[in-house]
């Protein structure tokens, strides 16, 4: 008789963490077909398109405000012959409702599609003031 352990039975252990989980659905979604790559792990959602690489930062905000999930854009323009040398483009949005609803992923995804060219309308802002981050984190 063999006295061998067995390998366990059933499906392996899986490990999540982070908001960037919620929004995994947008890896799959023809819309971002172009992509050469699209990520979500942890807090941060990766998507790289031949001209542009835009990232995107998931804070949870506190139970006590309207919104859920702040969203931290920055798209790194590559340099084209045609374009040249382009700033960087950062800007925040901050999204209401369940994090990782069909309704944030839509608005996400229009948001990354928009970010592939840059803008000369785009409100850009400061990256989140340390204190809100804070509260974020604290949660």
């Amino acid at each position: 008789m063999d006295a061998t352990p067995s390998p366990p039975r059933g499906r392996p252990a899986l490990h999540s963490q982070g908001l960037a989980l919620r929004f995994a659905l947008i890896i799959g979604d023809t819309l971002l077909a172009d992509a050469l790559h699209v990520s979500c792990l942890l807090d941060t959602i990766a998507v790289h398109f031949p001209e542009t690489r835009i990232l995107i930062g998931l804070t949870r905000l506190p139970p006590g405000l309207d919104a859920s999930v702040l969203l931290e854009y920055r798209a790194e323009h590559h340099p084209t012959a045609a374009t040249g040398p382009r700033p960087d483009t950062r800007w925040q949005r901050v999204l209401p409702g369940r994090p990782g609803s069909p309704q944030q992923r839509e608005h996400l995804l229009r948001e990354i599609l928009s970010a592939r060219t840059p803008t000369p309308h785009r409100i850009l802002l400061p990256p989140a003031p340390t204190a809100l981050r804070l509260r974020a984190a604290a949660i």
